[in-house]
């Protein structure tokens, strides 16, 4: 992201990989499903191939890393001292800016999960009541930390944030 004259860097990042925990966690076990059906049939005296299972297991937690980390890599957060700009996509780019003076509330969502790993979503809250307008950093280190920086640099004290 270009910076305009007189705009400094607040912050920019990734989701973090711990994030992505339960992501893959979930999907993981969605990939077993197939081997504990075939086990089953097993126990029960179904001829099953247990081999399929296997091959499904594995090439689902393949796919569910791979999709995590492409969707980890390719999502950039950044706050300057005018804007708040999310960026995603890989081939086609969604880029979707607002100039951090509609930023009206910073709100911080954590299920017990992320508070565990102290991640979380940090919601911005702007003068826009359309939907398309969700400004949500998902899966951030120490939210607690960026929501103070953000509301120090919306209130025009950018000194107090270190810039």
């Amino acid at each position: 992201m270009d910076l305009m004259p007189d705009e400094r860097l607040v912050w920019s990042g990734h989701p973090t990989w711990k994030a992505t925990i339960s992501f893959f966690l979930l999907w993981s076990a969605v990939s077993a499903i197939p081997l504990a059906l075939i086990l089953v049939a097993q126990a029960v005296g179904v001829d099953a191939p247990l081999s399929v299972g296997i091959f499904i297991l594995l090439a689902g937690v393949a796919v569910t890393v791979l999709v995590g980390w492409v969707q980890r890599r390719f999502t950039e957060y950044t706050i300057t001292t005018e804007r708040v700009n999310i960026r995603t996509g890989i081939l086609a780019k969604r880029e979707t800016t607002t100039r951090l003076a509609r930023v009206q509330n910073v709100t911080i969502v954590q299920s017990p999960f992320d508070r565990l790993f102290g991640v979380g979503t940090i919601d911005l809250d702007t003068a826009s009541q359309d939907s398309g307008d969700s400004f949500r950093f998902h899966g951030v280190d120490s939210p607690q930390e960026l929501r103070q920086r953000i509301t120090t640099v919306v209130h025009g004290r950018a000194d107090e944030a270190g810039l």
